[in-house]
């Protein structure tokens, strides 16, 4: 009897050592693991990202208890949690490098905790990751340290959670107005001796125009002497019909025009355009200058780059007098249209 009194006492041992053994095995701290709100901002409300690693296997319910330990919890601090929530884990495994949390997920909030069930069972030793994408499944707490509590399945891990007064820099700067023309020289000259046998032209400069004004640029020019003027001759080939559009013809007439041959926008925005008179065919067509200023050309939108290219034509009679000082000083100028 006292043998059989001893074998059901060790028996006894036994079996409880083995329950408290089991009992202890199957929980276990997680590892890697924290919490991420979308907003630190004391009183804010916020978004949740959970991210841990499990330590054992099966486990098919999480959850997040913002009270923690601590002795100034975070509904006892004028933070809060929604009852209602929604729950995804479709972008933080690209963001994080986590697995998703898998399953067919769903989350709600009671008093401090977060819980979340549908979770497929997960694996050990296994990092994971999820979100709560309300943009109010928290309401920050008072600003300072708190220490939820993670759990998943059996194991669980307590982590900080920092609160702030304030979590956001306001960026300011200011773009100033731009404005620039440039020419690319300041002397143009015709590519030979003008004749009456022909319209001459110039080899032509360009103008290039760079400005941030979103409603476009102008351009305007003006002359010195309304034609081409010769000081030893005593003498100007004339500006033809200022302001309205022209066309010279070989030896039937002295003219003398100015005219826009192309243009461009560069990579600015809006459309360029030359004023009709001032559009040339670079032969023939094209208006003449005067001490009016006077429009040549605009665009609707900003420039980078914008580009016009400007000659001058002239035609002569055979009675023309000859001189070697013909001249003229065209003044080109612009604005940005801010």
């Amino acid at each position: 009897m006292e043998k059989l009194k001893s074998l059901i006492l060790l028996f006894v041992l036994l079996v409880s050592n083995f329950v408290l053994c089991a009992g202890t095995a199957t929980a276990a701290p997680l590892t890697l693991s924290y919490i991420r709100l979308t907003r630190m901002k004391a009183g804010q409300q916020s978004s949740v990202r959970l991210v841990f690693k499990t330590a054992t296997a099966g486990a098919t319910t999480a959850s997040i208890n913002f009270n923690g330990a601590d002795t100034t919890t975070w509904t006892g601090s004028s933070g809060a949690v929604n009852a209602v929530q929604t729950i995804s884990s479709g972008s933080c495994a690209a963001e994080t490098g986590a697995t998703a949390l898998p399953g067919t997920l769903a989350a709600s909030g009671s008093g401090s905790t977060i819980s979340i069930t549908g979770i497929t069972a997960l694996a050990a030793t296994t990092a994971y990751c999820v979100d709560l994408t309300s943009t109010s499944a928290v309401t920050d707490a008072t600003a300072s340290e708190y220490h939820p509590v993670i759990t998943v399945g059996s194991d669980s891990l307590t982590v900080a959670v920092r609160t702030v007064s304030n979590d956001q820099i306001v960026v300011s700067a200011i773009v100033s107005p731009t404005f620039n023309l440039a020419l690319s020289s300041n002397t143009d000259s015709f590519t030979s001796s003008l004749s009456p046998a022909s319209v001459g032209v110039t080899s032509g400069r360009t103008v290039t125009i760079n400005t941030n004004a979103k409603n476009g640029w102008f351009a305007w020019a003006y002359d010195s002497s309304t034609g081409l003027n010769s000081t030893s001759a005593s003498h100007t080939i004339p500006s033809t019909t200022p302001g309205t559009g022209a066309t010279l013809s070989a030896g039937t007439a002295e003219g003398y025009l100015f005219g826009i041959t192309s243009i461009t926008q560069g990579t600015g925005g809006g459309t360029t355009s030359a004023v009709a008179a001032y559009s040339s065919n670079g032969t023939t067509t094209g208006s003449g200058l005067d001490s009016t200023v006077r429009q040549i050309a605009s665009s609707n939108g900003t420039a980078n780059g914008a580009v016009l290219t400007v000659k001058e034509l002239a035609s002569i009679t055979s009675t023309t007098q000859p001189a070697t000082d013909y001249t003229d000083t065209i003044t080109i100028i612009g604005a940005g249209y801010f």
